[in-house]
């Protein structure tokens, strides 16, 4: 009696093996060309993140010089990939923010003779770059994200793209804002980044070319000082941008640290405690309201030379909850009762006539700020004195109306 060969169990082993061959290749497939896509989507994702991140970093860098206060910003250095079954990612890609080396920023007025003694800081002025730089997979050739000068931009390697504007020039002002503090920052984490206000210091410069180092075109920084500055008054030449104004402009130094404080000092907002906002021989003592539309304000000048105010500028803040007649014009009146400014609130400077003496070797001088516009001042209210020294330096000071 024969027997009949039985080949069907050979048939499904071999149905098997193909099955799992074919389940190989697809997951060898997929992990070749699937998650590749699919992690340089979210690399790309990313990328879009941090750099509204470096936006809002800028912002606070701004926020910090302008209200004097420690700001808040977050930047998250990587991102995270799809977690996956059947799939392997590769390890995390991280990214660093950090900044570059410091560089010197220069001002020359229309002598030929550099300014010293402009910044807080001390001389030479210098400050870096701040930049991010991302370690991704599979994005290649992703923007290095900078940010320089107050403007933060996307550096390609062979062209830029801006994301902000700029606050470099603000009509006759020029700002010097150095990052003067070293950051360094890596890994795949969101991190906190604290901008902290350090001193202020402003002179008035005439004919001043004022030249700070860049990373971006000449043509780039024309556009953005279309608005305050003539196209041939801007020029970059080997990484340098020089701003050649005309006449009397201010150039106001305010320097920020990054997460601690920068060289000269730090600034603490509010009140008396920064009388005035930045280094000056002439301090504010006290305050008094003898009646309800006059404050005395009393300074102090504690250098051994006298400071001669050739120049004012007065911003009051008024207590929104009040009702009235205006305030302004103020009448500003020296210690002898001669008024000596006439200035409208919130206008420009205007001269001092005849100028005020503050005698040197901490002599006490009195000045009284009178509203001649109908409103009494209240005890809401604030105002904001600029003095300027015949010395070419200025003084910024915060006059809380006492009760």
């Amino acid at each position: 009696m024969g027997f009949r060969r039985d080949d069907r169990a050979v048939s499904s082993l071999v149905g098997a093996v193909l099955l799992l061959g074919f389940l190989i290749i697809m997951l060898s497939v997929y992990q070749a060309q699937f998650v590749p896509l699919q992690n340089k989507q979210v690399e790309f994702d990313h990328s879009i993140e941090v750099q509204n991140d470096m936006v809002e970093l800028r912002n606070a860098i701004l926020e910090s010089d302008t209200t004097g206060q420690t700001t808040f910003a977050t930047v998250r250095l990587g991102p995270t990939y799809t977690s996956r079954l059947i799939a392997i990612n590769p390890g995390p890609p991280s990214g660093t923010l950090s900044t570059d080396a410091p560089e010197n920023i220069s001002v020359v007025d229309g002598t030929g003779t550099t300014v010293t003694g402009l910044c807080p800081t001390g001389n030479p002025i210098q400050t870096r770059t701040l930049s991010y730089t991302p370690g991704y997979n599979e994005y290649e050739d992703p923007p290095t994200i900078v940010y320089e000068n107050t403007v933060v931009y996307l550096d390609y390697g062979d062209e830029t793209v801006l994301l902000s504007d700029e606050q470099l020039v603000q009509g006759s002002t020029v700002n010097v804002n150095p990052l003067n503090t070293s950051l360094y920052k890596t890994g795949i984490r969101r991190i906190s980044v604290e901008p902290r206000p350090g001193l202020t210091k402003s002179r008035n410069v005439e004919d001043a070319n004022v030249t700070f180092p860049t990373g971006l075109s000449q043509e780039t920084w024309r556009e953005l000082l279309s608005e305050d500055l003539n196209r041939e008054q801007v020029t970059v030449t080997d990484g340098e941008l020089t701003l050649n104004t005309t006449g009397k402009i201010t150039v106001a130094c305010a320097p920020v640290g990054l997460n601690e404080a920068p060289d000269g000092g730090s600034r603490t907002a509010g009140g008396t405690q920064i009388n005035p906002a930045g280094p000056n021989d002439v301090e504010i003592r006290s305050f008094n309201r003898p009646f309800n539309d006059v404050v005395e304000v009393t300074f102090n000048n504690t250098g051994n030379r006298d400071a001669n105010i050739t120049e004012a500028r007065i911003s009051f803040y008024n207590n929104p909850s009040d009702t009235g007649g205006d305030i302004g014009p103020i009448d500003m009146i020296d210690q002898n009762g001669v008024t000596v400014l006439e200035i409208e609130v919130l206008a420009g400077e205007e001269p001092v006539d005849p100028e005020v003496t503050l005698p040197g070797n901490e002599t006490e001088t009195t000045l009284r700020f009178e509203n001649q516009g109908g409103e009494k001042f209240s005890q809401d209210d604030f105002f904001v004195i600029q003095l300027f020294f015949s010395n070419g330096e200025q003084g910024t000071y915060f006059v809380d109306v006492p009760a």
